[in-house]
């Protein structure tokens, strides 16, 4: 069997990605660091596979509550275009259990008073993060936190970088 590449690879994180991963270089992992360029879709890819990958990340239950209410066309689209890559993900910061609980969630950022108003429901939630999974085949996992999460990212760009270098 062939020994793997161990060709570097370099993260590309888009400009609206405002307080997200920073990749800098870690040769044990083969990371030569980040630019930061706009991205049409998703917040992180790989330079010369930004057709190949695709990462999307949401930093708690209330941002992806308002992708899917209030901003739901906008990133239905995000999420349609991300289709087109074999390899596409959407990394969670937080637990299932913050979905099973909303807007009552342990952490919770929406005023007590103001929960019972809250429009999305956790069965609507769940339904649509199942449905980005089956319907649209974006894997997503649950990393509890946002240190898990650049763990997460930096082993998917790892392997990905092996596939394809």
């Amino acid at each position: 069997m062939a020994s793997k590449s161990k060709k570097h690879f370099t993260v590309i994180k888009d400009t609206r990605e405002q307080k997200g991963y920073h990749f800098g270089k870690i040769v044990r992992n083969r990371c030569d660091g980040m630019v930061v360029t706009k991205l049409d879709t998703g917040d992180y890819t790989l330079m010369g596979l930004e057709a190949t990958i695709c990462i999307e990340r949401k930093a708690s239950i209330e941002e992806i509550a308002t992708n899917l209410g209030q901003k739901r066309e906008a990133f239905m689209d995000e999420i349609n275009r991300m289709s087109v890559f074999p390899h596409r993900f959407i990394l969670l910061e937080f637990d299932l259990q913050n979905v099973l609980d909303f807007p009552n969630h342990e952490g919770s950022r929406i005023p007590e008073s103001k929960r019972k108003s809250v429009k999305i429901s956790s069965a609507y939630l769940m339904k649509c993060i199942t449905e980005f999974q089956t319907i649209h085949g974006i894997n997503v996992l649950f990393c509890g936190n946002k240190r898990n999460g650049f763990i997460m990212a930096t082993n998917i760009f790892k392997r990905i970088n092996e596939m394809y270098n």
